[in-house]
Parts: C-alpha cells; sequence; structure tokens
C-alpha cells in the first residue's frame, strides 16, 4: 500500500519473491522512497505468495494470522509518520536513510538545551559535594536552568529544544526574559547569561552544536558601590536581642566577628556532608 505525506515521502510494502524461507513464504519489506532516493526495512515477518496483495501492500486473507500481520504492518507506517514528524520539529536534514536509522533506533539523538545544562550542573553539585564552591553558587546555576526552561516554553512552546536551534536572537531574547519577566538587575541579568555562554562552550566542545550563538556580543556587569557600616550601626547589630531565635543569634555573631577581622562570610558556609 503506497501512503505519501504531502507527497513528500512514500511508503510501500512488499513481498520479495526471490527471497522464499524453508516454508516457502516470502520476506515483506517496506520501501521508503522520497525525492528519487529510497531506503527498505525489513519487517521480519513472512507470507505466502498468493496471500499477498501487492496493489495494497497487504495480507489477502482474513483469518486471525492473516489480521495481526495487516495491523502489525500499519503499526510500522504509523511509527514512521511520527518520527518523519519528530525529525521535522527538531530541523533534522530528512532522507530515507535518516528516517529507516531513526526506526531501526540508529539514530544518535541531538543534545537538548536544557538537558546540556543540566548534564553542567550535575558537574557544579559534585564540586560543592567535594567543598570546591558554596551552595549558593549552585542554586544559581540551578536556577538559570529553570528560568532557561521557563522561557523556552513562553516563546518556543517547549519546556526544552535541540541544542543546534540556539541562536544569537534566543539568547537576546532570553536576556530581555530575565531582566523584564525575572525583573533581574543588571548584574544578575549578566550573570545568568554567562552561565548560559558556558554551557554552550561544553557544548561546542562537545560538538553538540555547531554555531557560537555568543559571537560578537558583550557583557558587562555593573559596578557596586556598597556602603559600609558605621561603628554606631555595627554597635546596633551587636546590641539585638536574639535570644529567641538561636539561628539568627548565631549568624549575627558570624557576621559581626567578620566585620571586625576583615573576613567574606561566605569564609563561615558549613562544609558539606561528605556521604
Amino acid at each position: 500500500m503506497k501512503l505519501s505525506n504531502e507527497s513528500y515521502f512514500s511508503l510501500n510494502f512488499m513481498a520479495r519473491k526471490s527471497r522464499p524461507n524453508k516454508e516457502g513464504e516470502i520476506p515483506i519489506l517496506l520501501r521508503i522512497t522520497m525525492n528519487g532516493q529510497r531506503a527498505e526495512i525489513y519487517t521480519n515477518r513472512y507470507i505466502a505468495p498468493d496471500n499477498w496483495n501487492s496493489a495494497k501492500g497487504q495480507a489477502k486473507g482474513k483469518t486471525r494470522k492473516d489480521l495481526e500481520l495487516n495491523r502489525y504492518l500499519d503499526t510500522i507506517r504509523t511509527k514512521l509518520f511520527e518520527i518523519h514528524g519528530q525529525l521535522v520539529l527538531r530541523d533534522e536534514m530528512i532522507t530515507p536513510d535518516t528516517l529507516k536509522r531513526a526506526f531501526l533506533g540508529k539514530m544518535e539523538k541531538p543534545m537538548m538545551l536544557c538537558e546540556a545544562f543540566r548534564t553542567v550542573n550535575k558537574k557544579k553539585r559534585d564540586k560543592f559535594e567535594r567543598g570546591d564552591i558554596v551552595e549558593a553558587t549552585v542554586l544559581r546555576w540551578e536556577r538559570c536552568e529553570k528560568y532557561l526552561g521557563e522561557f523556552l516554553l513562553l516563546n518556543q512552546g517547549s519546556e526544552d529544544i535541540p541544542m543546534k536551534k540556539l541562536t544569537s536572537g534566543m539568547v537576546d531574547d532570553f536576556e530581555h526574559f530575565l531582566r523584564i519577566k525575572k525583573q533581574c538587575a543588571n548584574n544578575a541579568a549578566v550573570k545568568y547569561i554567562r552561565y548560559l555562554k558556558n554551557v554552550v562552550r561544553v557544548g561546542l566542545a562537545n560538538k553538540w552544536i555547531e554555531d557560537d550563538p555568543f559571537i560578537g556580543k558583550r557583557y558587562v556587569r555593573t559596578k557596586s558601590e556598597r556602603e559600609h557600616l558605621n561603628e554606631d550601626e555595627l554597635q546596633r547589630i551587636m546590641d539585638l536581642d536574639l535570644t529567641e531565635f538561636p539561628r539568627l543569634d548565631l549568624v549575627r555573631d558570624t557576621f559581626v566577628f567578620c566585620c571586625f577581622c576583615g573576613l567574606a562570610l561566605s569564609t563561615f558556609q558549613p562544609s558539606p556532608v561528605i556521604r
């Protein structure tokens, strides 16, 4: 039976009479034709030559065996149309051979953008577990991946896309999303965009993406002018009665200690639990 998808490709089930098995049955194959090219897939099903309807591409009989065979062939046909639709959505080059390889599970799936981000995030969390970075850094990376998924759902209608579909324009749109939808200040937006740029570099190194969407782009952080606490303000913090809040009492004491010693508060981040 010959079917076409707007004349773009056709599927035709055939029975090859030149290769009968010991029982005299002949193998059924599917021929995919597209733009003058073709590929063939063996269905691992056999049929008696006089029971094959070559015009319809199915068994002639009405026995249970014949009906099950025809349903199986319909399943193959439906699966190939689904594969074709998926390849179209992924902007893949489609040929009879790519359809065949995808059907047989031999086609490498493209790396998805958020999937690549999660791969990088896992390594960041491993660094935290080793004590190389603080948890706040890991949480920012994970939050950026979450924002990226929300952006893709809003702008692309999907929570993830093939990494190679990330364009320079989409990077600009993501920056706008961070600033407007997430109300990120300049430094926060720049930090998240740089996280995405880092993931793209990993993608380029692994050949998950071919073109760098960050070429020609520069992101500058705003220099923060931080005011210092004066002696009176620090004394007021020291005089706060936090006995009913032991956790805040400890945080306050640690902060005051850092003020007198010139140490960064992050120095006192708790060490990760070794499992």
